[in-house]
């Protein structure tokens, strides 16, 4: 299914032919709910959705990509990799007030801005969750409506339907949505981590 398919769909199953000028904005809602939640519906986390990339900070500060939603991992490119911990930027006002350089071992996040912690100039490898692209006439496909026509779908009928008052029809596409959603989050979950090793450090009898 593309952009144009799934239009045609959406008019379709609703059997609303008044409504074809709204459809490419019932299609913008569902990715933004994708990528931020919407209610009851929880956002979509799924490592299809997974970038890393090398961020260069200026003044121990880097810029998120403008495509980021959710941090996974932040490593400091050091002579020896170093894992950052995040903490919340009030503890690392009052943990770090003398503003000292150094190895990192913490970062925080405000607003688009990542800030290191001791204050450090090496280069930050972030893995993140990075937003679904919209679809539009020129960009008419993305990697969810690939494996997941039947969401948008479902995703764009929730969103009419809250646009025209249909309660019902709300309620069954809220639920199809979700539960879809849901789905997706938990088998990616598992996959990633259901077969995970333990590795014990240190020394063993």
């Amino acid at each position: 299914m593309n952009y144009s398919e799934l239009q045609t769909a959406l008019a379709d199953w609703s059997a609303r032919s008044d409504l074809t000028s709204y459809i490419p904005s019932f299609i913008e809602f569902s990715t933004a709910m994708f990528n931020h939640g919407q209610g009851g519906v929880k956002p979509l986390r799924v490592r299809e959705m997974m970038a890393i990339e090398d961020l260069t900070p200026v003044s121990s500060v880097c810029t998120l990509p403008s495509d980021y939603l959710q941090y996974r991992r932040v490593v400091e490119l050091a002579s020896r990799r170093r894992d950052l911990q995040y903490v919340t930027p009030t503890y690392a006002d009052q943990e770090y007030s003398d503003r000292a350089s150094g190895l990192s071992s913490d970062f925080t996040i405000i607003g688009s801005s990542l800030y290191m912690f001791p204050l450090s100039s090496n280069d930050i490898e972030l893995t993140y969750y990075e937003a679904i692209p919209n679809l539009s006439d020129i960009n008419t496909t993305n990697w969810l409506l690939t494996k997941q026509p039947n969401l948008y779908l479902h995703a764009g009928l929730m969103q009419l339907a809250m646009f025209v008052k249909d309660n019902d029809l709300f309620s069954r596409s809220a639920a199809l949505v979700t539960a879809v959603i849901d789905g997706l989050n938990s088998s990616d979950l598992m996959a990633n981590y259901a077969k995970a090793g333990t590795r014990i450090k240190g020394i063993t009898p």
